[in-house]
């Protein structure tokens, strides 16, 4: 279990860093007001202020979003890997990180082709950051299932995916704009960024010496 804190760090890193840099982005966004239900994470990586299909877009600081968004596909390979000797051996291990490998290098690159820049860029990067994110989520899951110590765990990831290849569905439906554009897009990317942190604290507190280990009166003499 040695590779379990470079994991639980990489993976907490990754969801963290993202949140708090969009949360800041977010709050410079305007003149307009930042809304999560109708402006999406794309909307704050655009580096140009003006209309941009039918909307306002102006973003003062998307070199912040679009570093946070390179940093978090970094880090999520990073755990990803270091996650991989602590799964079950097998086609199904190897599968799964590699669907989160590809997520982390779509996301990546994603940084590198804002919306108004590259449109298809843009939706060709995130679209495989969506798929290779939460398909890896639903594989983990079923990864973990063959090992008792992730049973319980491993239903956890594969509700994560399936609720955001659910919201993936829907907004491929045209069905986004019900709910608002922005408040789909988060429900497709929410799962990873709950399950990384969620993951990374389990593996910390699974090898965390009991508190029986190191009391004094347990040791010999």
């Amino acid at each position: 279990m040695e590779r379990a804190p470079y994991a639980a760090l990489f993976y907490i890193m990754a969801a963290g860093q993202f949140v708090v840099c969009i949360a800041i982005t977010a709050s410079q966004y305007g003149p307009l007001t930042y809304s999560p239900l109708s402006i999406t994470i794309s909307d704050l990586q655009a580096v140009n202020c003006g209309a941009f299909q039918g909307a306002y877009v102006c973003s003062p600081l998307h070199v912040l979003a679009n570093l946070s968004v390179a940093v978090l596909g970094l880090l999520i390979i990073a755990g990803s890997l270091s996650l991989r000797s602590l799964l079950p051996n097998g086609r199904r291990r190897d599968v799964a990180v590699g669907l989160l490998v590809v997520a982390g290098l779509a996301a990546f690159a994603n940084a590198f082709t804002p919306e108004d820049v590259t449109w298809s860029g843009d939706l060709i990067t995130a679209l495989i950051a969506f798929l290779g994110a939460n398909f890896g989520l639903i594989q983990i899951g079923r990864t973990m299932s063959m090992d008792h110590g992730w049973r319980g765990y491993h239903l956890f990831s594969e509700v994560l995916g399936t609720v955001g290849i659910a919201a993936l569905i829907f907004d491929g439906f045209g069905l986004g704009t019900v709910i608002g554009t922005g408040t789909t897009e988060w429900l497709i990317v929410a799962p990873v960024l709950i399950w990384a942190p969620a993951t990374g604290l389990r593996l910390i507190l699974e090898t965390r010496p009991s508190s029986r280990s190191n009391d004094p009166s347990n040791s010999g003499g």
